[in-house]
């Protein structure tokens, strides 16, 4: 069976053939059931989240669905964190940090509108940025407006490797060795370059290369686990969409071969009564039809046999028709001769279009009681009178 032929007659026999999205290289698999959301933050992502994936999403789409309610989750987390750390803002001495933890709370708002958009990589970026600046605002402000960094900023550089992990889950998973850089990078630069209290000064001159390394460690060993983690998760991630996919595809190559065989099968039906039809009319009887149904494949041609047989029925009759008419018209012609002599005649219909002149003929008197005529029939009436009264004549002289 050609699959070309196969194709062109889908309608008939229809199987999920669509193509990917956008024009991407991932394969819809349409057997999924969407399952009920049943997560508790379920209200959360109906307002922040990409809409849910349909049944037959691409494997993009159903990415994008995944983490676009991850990064959703995670800006809730995010905002609630800032949020617990208002009313220290605001009741501590340091009132400038209330007014700089709301500026996270405005990106990371923003970060939600792009979020539910599907941009999520734009959201991760800006989830990034709202967590760099109120850390580096909160290690900065009183550095600067204090008189020095205080050893207060100590544990606060451990709370970069927030960044890291929101990038490391949102981003593609290497983003956290750049963050990793700009942490250490920052962290040195601040502790060596800005200016110290006493109280730190005395710290670091007691154990400066602790001090560095502390931090930078953190951010090292947090770094090279989720990077780890988060790959062999996307791995794993990965190899499930494509068993259920490669398991998928299998499913419809079974209900293709399936449906090719119900095809072929239909072919052969078709073709046998079609062929059926055609000895049937070589045989002489034009009222052969062909008895295919119109949701038969060769639906279409034995409607045009069928019509092309009424037409030849047709035309047969006609002939027919016509050769009685023929053989009738001689022998009324006959009839009407032997009238013309004093033949009795009788008309009897004939079931052509020579019944109305038939009628007519039976209604004339002239045909119906013939006057006897005395003179003789046509082939006595030849002239041998002529010679006779001839004879006579001379028999007179």
């Amino acid at each position: 069976m050609s699959r070309d032929f196969f194709t062109a007659h889908k309608d008939q026999f229809p199987y999920d053939n669509q193509n990917n999205a956008g024009g991407q290289s991932t394969v819809s698999v349409i057997a999924q059931t969407v399952e009920k959301d049943v997560s508790p933050l379920r209200w959360w992502y109906r307002f922040t989240a990409p809409k849910p994936a349909p049944a037959n999403a691409t494997l993009q789409q159903r990415d994008i669905s995944r983490r676009g309610r991850l990064t959703s989750a995670t800006l809730l987390v995010v905002i609630l964190l800032v949020l617990a750390a208002e009313p220290t803002a605001i009741f501590g001495t340091n009132k400038a940090l209330a007014f700089i933890l709301l500026i996270p709370v405005f990106i990371d708002i923003v970060a939600l509108i792009f979020n539910r958009a599907g941009k999520i990589t734009t959201a991760g970026i800006l989830v990034i940025i709202g967590i760099e600046v109120g850390l580096v605002l909160s290690i900065l402000g009183p550095a600067l407006g204090s008189g020095g960094l205080t050893t207060y900023a100590l544990p606060q550089y451990d709370l970069l490797v927030q960044a890291e992990f929101v990038a490391v889950t949102l981003l593609p998973p290497a983003t956290v060795f750049l963050m990793l850089f700009l942490h250490s990078a920052f962290i040195v630069a601040t502790i060596e370059l800005l200016p110290h209290t006493n109280e730190f000064a005395a710290v670091l001159a007691a154990n400066h290369y602790d001090m560095l390394l502390r931090p930078i460690t953190l951010q090292i060993i947090v770094a090279i686990v989720t990077y780890l983690w988060v790959t062999s998760a996307n791995y794993a991630i990965k190899r499930a969409d494509r068993a259920e996919v490669i398991a998928e595809l299998e499913r419809r190559e079974v209900e293709r071969q399936q449906q090719e065989i119900a095809l072929k099968q239909q072919l052969d039906e078709g073709i046998q009564q079609i062929l059926q039809t055609h000895v049937e009319v070589a045989n002489g009887n034009f009222s052969a039809r062909t008895p295919l149904k119109r949701g038969n494949v060769l639906w279409a041609i034995g409607s045009s046999l069928n019509n092309l047989l009424a037409r030849l029925q047709s035309l047969s009759q006609a002939e027919n028709e016509l050769q009685r008419a023929r053989a009738e018209t001689a022998r009324l012609v006959e009839a009407i001769q032997k009238a013309k002599y004093g033949q009795p005649i009788r008309f009897n219909r004939t079931g052509t279009h020579l019944d109305p002149l038939i009628l007519e003929l039976m209604s004339s008197t002239s045909l119906s009681n013939p006057v006897k005529n005395n003179q003789p029939a046509p082939a006595q009436e030849k002239s041998p009178q002529q010679p006779k009264a001839n004879v006579e004549r001379k028999n007179y002289r």
